[in-house]
């Protein structure tokens, strides 16, 4: 995996960084109840901090090759929501990312995401 510090190091822009790298955020908050409002994941590294009974977040647009870090602190399990209608996770419509875990979301196509979940700690 690339190493922020080092691309930068080697001469490339700030935005050409986080393209090769990808880039993080803290304090997300899970929301909604469906795939319609749940929280839309902008990040390729995602922190979960609050998680409401039921809520969830979503995944950006399906593209081949893509993959979504994403760890769960909140105070309860999110559902996890591909962003179209016509994409799924592991077959089905969403995953779930229960309290104290981390899931590893990736696209083996421009329809299909499957995961890889385990504790945070």
């Amino acid at each position: 995996m690339s190493i922020p510090s080092r691309v930068l190091g080697s001469g490339m822009s700030q935005l050409s960084t986080v393209s090769i790298c990808g880039d993080g955020v803290d304090d997300v908050v899970a929301a909604g109840t469906s795939a319609g409002n749940a929280t839309q994941l902008t990040h390729v590294y995602n922190s979960i901090d609050t998680a409401p009974v039921g809520s969830g977040v979503k995944l950006p647009p399906t593209e081949m090759g893509e993959i979504i870090f994403i760890t769960n602190s909140g105070a309860n399990s999110i559902k996890v929501y591909p962003h179209e209608s016509t994409s799924v996770i592991n077959q089905i419509a969403n995953a779930e990312c229960k309290k104290d875990h981390s899931i590893i979301c990736w696209a083996v196509s421009n329809t299909m995401w499957y995961t890889l979940t385990g504790t945070k700690v």
